[in-house]
Formats: structure tokens, sequence, C-alpha cells
């Protein structure tokens, strides 16, 4: 065969295929588990398509199903072209099919791949959730207790992974729209009740501005939901509840016949249902055996189970999840792939056999989810599964520090191989995927917690006291042996003694309120990898101690008060990620120190060091220019978050290659400004949060005409934030950004748009069509959103403050038929909004929620 290529084309090729983003290239592997997952969704929807046609009556879960029915539709139209595509593409090879004709081409494609399988990720937890829930006669049960007026508290209880949370979250969302009560307050509890969280949770519920209110005590809060919810009808859902909870203390009444308000809350016994003084206890069923066989031949694959042989030990498999919907799941998932006789049958056996010896000790569901775990595909995912057990009980674990942290641990190379990982541990229900975070289910991190601590794993051992109110650090003694520790967000205020643990790898102090570490208090601490200080923001020094852990490989100094770094981190030559992220008390960070991390593979600097704190002799007196020279020396730097503040430092920045392929968090801030070219932001492929704040100048955000004429021209932007910049008047380019989930514009006192129909291309936009999140803040002249009504699929919240002039939002009665979509605002200006139609008016008014001051 002849091969005829120049010698410019093939170092091109070979150059874009050895590149850091050279995964995405060669997407081979994703386009087949792409193919997989769409097979999947379509059979889930399948299912759950004969769900709603043999419904006997409009039952509470349609308009879920309906929502979730479109967000699949869009996302198969997607996926069918996508997988077209890329066919082709893998098709038309130079070099037989070692190397594509079109790197980039290939390289754009296998980036759409990743993000589609991200969404159908979480369509499949969210339609396998939606097909576990076993809530039609709970809901009946709990109906009816609230037309009883003897009865205002209400307790649901049974098993972990049951389906208590579902249960009462549907409960709640099917009453928004009936306006029984003038507030519905959902809040998490879990085992180590914090009351400071719990208020901060009902404040946000009941429309107090977060920033007016987050400097008030307990006892002042109470005071404030006290005085609102006494005049009030109120719904409470307190969901997984340990022990009893002083509800006063938090601020809210005690229903009663006169406000006619309940409380309904979700525990593991009926003990606890005794001990909050319910007067009506509902316990939520498992599923029958007809049910729950459907659903686990659902997610274990239909076709391999109507093999007869495989039938009976299916079956089997089956009962022994007992009726669980989480141990069906979970279970169900691990035996996906198994096909043969051979595989079903060593598998009852050993699930027949865990179950029997944890009987005795243990509850057997333990075995049974342990069983998911010990199916993962590699060893390696399984420990960064374990790893998430070091975050609290029902704590939203942000994706981009948890691969951080896996790649600091050492247990992966590349960030893309973490985004991987996440995709295969939701697939196999052993995490939740919500947007930019993930959670675990309280039982699952239990059970989790267990393989780390007691099953056999002595040399993973784990002492996490994540969340437990403690206000020192563990005795010495505790920490010997133990390889992760986990002891965030509690109250511990100083480290002063040294503890001996050689084989520490991991330690998180996060969110604690830590003033002082001891120069001594790292002295003994030879392996440890990573070190999480954030989030203590009264932390203004590094011990020089800390220069010991040479081993370090992940340290992150984020949200902290601390004012320089010392020069003594230059001892810590491996390490690969650094979070300076949001110090803004930073002062100086010497020069040469950023240079000397040769191994740096991840850099967060977003918001770090404020402009108008700068000192001393470090890398910030030298302006961007010397900033830039260290960086460049960060050979292997694959990940960066950085804030610019002058447009010539951008240029400048814009000649850097990497600052091209590897910023994934750009903040620009621009007092001298009137216009800026943004037309550069179309070639960061990895850029996916974007932010403009103080450019008190900028009058014009410019875009070339050819990016105007081309759809999804900003297809990585997935978060864009405007603030305080004073002279814009529109964001129209913002169309050209098809996978915009939130959207933040604060404080731009002569914005009157934000999409101006004036400046769009017809035709070419889908515009805002997955957004999210909205928060319109301080904008005295806004007068537009967008000229039309938009169909909102994936739309949760609008916040609206300080927006005299906005009198209409782009909505009709068909932009949340599936869903709802809460509206805050002030009273009066809700009162005052203009509606399409009475129709439309009415489908928003249940989840509007005032702001309170």
């Amino acid at each position: 065969m002849n091969v005829e290529v120049s010698l410019v084309e093939l170092l091109s090729c070979f150059w874009n295929c050895i590149t850091e983003h050279g995964g995405y290239v060669c997407y081979d592997e994703d386009l087949n588990i792409l193919r997989s997952n769409m097979q999947m969704l379509s059979h889930l929807r399948n299912h759950l398509n004969t769900k709603v046609e043999t419904a006997d009556r409009v039952n509470e879960m349609i308009h879920k199903l309906e929502h979730w029915f479109s967000k699949v539709e869009v996302v198969e139209t997607n996926a069918t072209e996508l997988v077209n595509q890329g066919s082709q593409e893998l098709e038309s090879n130079c070099l037989g099919s070692c190397c594509p004709r079109n790197c980039w081409s290939r390289h754009k494609i296998g980036r759409k791949i990743q993000s589609t399988l991200t969404d159908v990720a979480a369509l499949n937890t969210e339609g396998e959730q939606l097909l576990a829930t076993p809530i039609e006669g709970t809901l009946d049960k709990l109906r009816s207790c609230l037309g009883k007026d003897g009865v205002g508290r209400v307790g649901i209880y049974g098993k972990g992974g049951v389906g208590k949370t579902t249960v009462m979250n549907e409960f709640g969302s099917n009453l928004l729209s009936e306006r029984q009560f003038d507030y519905i307050v959902r809040v998490v509890v879990s085992q180590d009740p914090n009351l400071e969280k719990i208020q901060d949770d009902v404040g946000k519920e009941l429309g107090f501005v977060e920033d007016r209110w987050k400097d008030k005590g307990p006892e002042e809060r109470a005071k404030d939901i006290c005085e609102v919810l006494s005049r009030k009808r109120f719904l409470l859902l307190l969901d997984d509840i340990w022990e009893p909870v002083d509800l006063t203390k938090v601020g809210f009444p005690i229903p009663d016949r006169d406000n006619g308000s309940k409380i309904i809350f979700t525990t593991r016994t009926e003990e606890v249902c005794n001990q909050m003084g319910a007067e009506e206890k509902i316990e939520v069923d498992r599923l029958t055996e007809k049910k729950a066989w459907a659903f686990f031949r659902e997610k274990a694959g239909k076709d391999t189970l109507d093999i007869p042989e495989i039938r009976k030990p299916a079956e089997t498999i089956a009962k022994m999840c007992d009726g669980l919907p989480l141990a069906l799941l979970t279970v169900g998932q691990a035996m996906e792939l198994k096909k043969t006789f051979q595989e079903w049958d060593h598998s009852n056996k050993t699930l027949r056999k865990s179950v029997s010896e944890f009987s005795g000790t243990k509850d057997p569901v333990f075995a049974l989810l342990k069983f998911s775990y010990d199916n993962l595909p590699s060893e390696t995912i399984k420990s960064c599964f374990l790893y998430c057990t070091l975050f609290p009980e029902e704590f939203s674990i942000n994706k981009f520090n948890l691969i951080d942290c896996w790649i600091g641990e050492g247990f992966l190379d590349e960030f893309s191989e973490g985004k991987k990982i996440i995709r295969t541990l939701v697939h196999a229900s052993l995490l939740q995927d919500d947007g930019e975070e993930v959670k675990m289910h309280d039982l699952i991190r239990e059970v989790a917690l267990w393989i780390s601590c007691e099953c056999g794993r002595l040399r993973e051992k784990y002492l996490v006291e994540a969340g437990a109110q403690l206000s020192e650090a563990p005795e010495i003694g505790r920490w010997e042996r133990v390889r992760r520790m986990s002891l965030m967000s509690n109250h511990i205020q100083r480290l002063t003694k040294a503890p001996r643990c050689n084989d520490l790898l991991t330690l998180f102090l996060g969110n604690n309120h830590l003033k002082m570490i001891d120069n001594a208090f790292f002295q003994f601490m030879p392996s440890l990898k990573v070190l999480d200080l954030s989030g203590n923001r009264e932390l203004n020094e590094l011990p020089s101690g800390i220069s010991k852990t040479g081993s370090l490989q992940y340290l992150n100094l984020s949200r902290t008060g601390i004012r320089q770094l010392p020069v003594a981190l230059r001892n810590l030559v491996k390490l690969k990620c650094l979070n300076l992220e949001y110090t803004y008390e930073l002062q100086t960070i010497p020069m040469r120190l950023i240079a000397s991390f040769s191994n740096m593979k991840v850099l967060r600097m977003l918001h770090c060091a404020s402009s108008d704190r700068i000192v001393g002799d470090g890398i910030q007196t030298g302006g961007h220019q010397s900033m830039l020279r260290e960086l460049q020396q960060l050979e292997h730097l694959n990940e960066l978050t950085i804030s610019i503040t002058r447009e010539y430092s951008l240029e400048t920045f814009r000649s850097w290659d990497k600052f091209q392929t590897c910023t994934q968090a750009l903040s620009l801030h621009f007092k001298h400004s009137r216009s800026l070219d943004i037309s550069f932001l179309e070639g960061m492929k990895c850029l996916d949060d974007l932010e403009f704040i103080n450019c008190i100048t900028l009058r014009e955000l410019r875009i070339e005409q050819s990016l105007i004429m081309r759809e999804g021209s900003f297809n990585s932007l997935h978060k864009v934030s405007i603030i305080n910049c004073s002279k814009l008047e529109d964001l129209t380019w913002i169309a050209l950004a098809p996978k915009l989930e939130f959207l933040i514009v604060s404080r731009c006192s002569n914005m009157e748009e934000i999409i101006c129909e004036g400046k769009l291309v017809e035709g070419n936009v889908n515009s805002l069509a997955k957004l999210e999140f909205l928060r319109l803040v301080s904008l005295p002249k806004l007068k537009s959103i967008y000229p039309i009504a938009l169909p909102f699929h994936y739309l949760k919240e609008i916040v609206v403050d300080e927006c005299p002039k906005l009198k209409k939002l782009p909505l009709d009665s068909n932009s949340a038929k599936e869903h709802r979509i809460v509206i805050q605002g002030w009273e009066d200006w809700w009162k005052n909004l203009e509606w399409e139609d009475e129709n439309t008016r009415s489908t928003f008014l249940p989840f509007f929620k005032a702001c309170m001051y």
C-alpha cells in the first residue's frame, strides 16, 4: 500500500499523539464504553417506560420520569451522532491504523466522547434510583398523616439501603406544587450532627441571604429561624437521624394543631422514632420478590439471565439481596459483565459463604456490598474507592480535589485517568455523580470504612474521625501504624505534639480551626505523601518543620490565612500537586520556589494572593513574567488554575503552549482595559471555569466573526462568573458555550442584557441548553436574560437579587414541565414579574423562595 504524507503532516501527527492530551486522540476504548453505556441507558429507558405505561393512577414519580426521558432523548441524539463521527474518523488513518490523519479532529472527538460519557453515567445513576424506588405504598401512608390534626411528627424507619431518603425527598417534591405548606425545608443530619451546618442548610432553604447571615452565632440564627417559621405552616424533612436532635436549638417551633406544621424524619431504628416523639411511625418495606427480581434482572443483564442454566444461581443471588434496592443495584452492576454459568455459579457460592459468615457478626448486607467492591476491575480502582471514606459522611467531594489526592498518593499519573476511575465507580453505583462533585451513600461508606479498618487490610489501616466534633487531635499513641488519617471538619485549634507515625501516607486536617502547628509536629512522618490543610482561615504560618516531609507529593493550602510560603518548601522535591487557591492573605512566594518542584503535575493558583498585599522579594514582585519563567520550567505540568491581573501579562502567558493546553480555570482582573478580544479562549480546550473580576473599565468582550458563525466555539466552558465589571452591557458571547452549567453575574451596574438579540446569529446556537444555576446580583439596569423563552432541561435554580428592572424571565409553561426550577428573589420583585400567561405563572409559583434579608 502506498502511503503519501508530507513530513510536516507526519511530524504534526506524532507531536499531537505524544502530548499530554494524547488520551483524547486514542479514544477507541472510550467509544466502545460509550456504545455499551448507551445500550444500558436504552434498556433502562424501556423498563421505566413500561413502569409509566402500566401505572394504574397518576403516581408521584411521573413528572420526574418525564424529565429524565427528555434528558435521555437529548443525550441519545448527541451520542448517536458522536458514535458515527468517531467511527468514521477511526477508519480514516494514515500509516495503517497507528496514526490518525487529523489528530486535532480526533482530539476534539475524544473530548466530546469523555464529556458525553459523564452525561450518560449521570442519567444511568438517576434512572437506577427511579427504578429502585419502593415508594407507592409509603407515600400513601405519608399523605394520610398530613390530614391528621394530632400528628405533627412522623418517623420513617428501615434498614440502610432500603430507600428511606428517596421516599422522603419524593414526598417533599410532590408537595411543593400543591402549596399545602409555606415552607418545605430539607436537611441532612447524619451520624455526627452539627448544629451550625444544620442551621446553614435551613437558612438556605428559607431564603436567608448567606452574605448577610453567615456571621451570626447559633443562638441568633435560631431566633431568626423561629421568628420566620412561627408565623408560617412548614414541613421539615430531616434525613438520616442516628440519635435524637433538639430542634428548638436549631430554631424550629414544635408542630401543634394551631400551626399545622409537620416534621418528617428518616432513621434506621424504631427506637429513634420513639425518642423523637413520633406520633406516627412508617416502616419502609423491602421490594417484593417479584419487583426485586425485575430490578436485579435489569441491572445484571436480561439477556444473560434469560439463559436457563444461569437463571437459577441468579435468582439465588437476587434473593440474598433481601429486597434492598441498594444491594440489588450494586450486586447487579458487579455481575453485569459475567456471561457464563461458571462465573455465576462461583459468585453464588462466594456470596452464600460470605453472607453466612457475616450473619453472626455484621449485617449480611456488608457482604453484599463488599462483593461489589471485590469485583472492581483493579486494585488501583479499589484503593481510589476506599480513599473516599476519608471525607465526612454526606460530604460533597470535589472531583478535582479528589483526583489531585489520588495523583499525590501515587494511585495514578494523569488527571484523565482519574476521570475514568470516577466513571467506573459511578457505574458500579459505589459513588453518586453530582455534577462537579461525587457523594458516597452512608451505608456504602460504612462498608468501605470497615474494609479499610477491620477487614484484613491492616496494611491499609485508616483512622477516620472526620466531622466528629473533635476539639483536640487524637492521642499520639493512636497514630502508630495508621496509613491514612482524616481529622477534617472538626474544631481543632492547635497541633503541638509530635506523633510517631512512620507509615502515615495521607493526613487530612482541612476545615478545622487551626491557628498553630508546632515545628516538631511533622518530625516523624517520613512517608507522608498527602497533606490537606485547606479551609483553616486562621492558620497564617507554616512550621519550618514541614521540610521534614520529604516524601510529600500533594499539599493543599487553599482557603488558609497563610501569609508567606517558607523557603524550606524547596525540600519537597517530590511534590506533584500544590493547591494555593483563595489564599488572599498570601504576600510572598520566594523566587525559584515554584520552579524547584520539577515533578509538579497540578498547580492551582486561582485567587492566589491579593494584588494589594504583595511584598518582599518574591515571584509576585517580579510580575507575571517572573511567574511565567518559573512555570515554564515545570515540564510535567498538565493542570493549571491561575489569576492574571494585566492584559499584557495575558499576552505573555498566551505565548506559552502549556497555558493553552493545561489551564482548567482562569480568572482575569483587568482594571485599565476597555476592550478585550477573547477569541483565544476557543483554543483553550481544557478551560472549564472562567472569571472576569473587577474589570471596572471593560466595556466590550470581542470575538472573531468566524467564531460567531461557528456553533460550540467555547465547548469546554462549564462555569462563567462576571463580577464587578461595571461597564459591560451584555454577555452575548456565552451563547457560544453550549455546555455552560453555572452562570454568575454580580455588581455589573451597566449590564442591560445577558444575551442580546441583535448580536445573535439565528440558528447557530443552542443557548443555555445545559444551564443548571443562574445567579444575578446587583444589576440595576438589567432588563433581559434572553429574548425568548427557552426549554431548560437541566436548570435547577435562578437567584435574582437587586435587579429591579428585570420584569420578565425567559420562561414559559414548557420551560420546566418535567421538573422544578427554584426561583429565589425578593417578594416585591416577584409580585411585579410579567409572565407569558397565567399558566406559566402558576407553573413556577410553587417553587418561588423569598429572600429574607
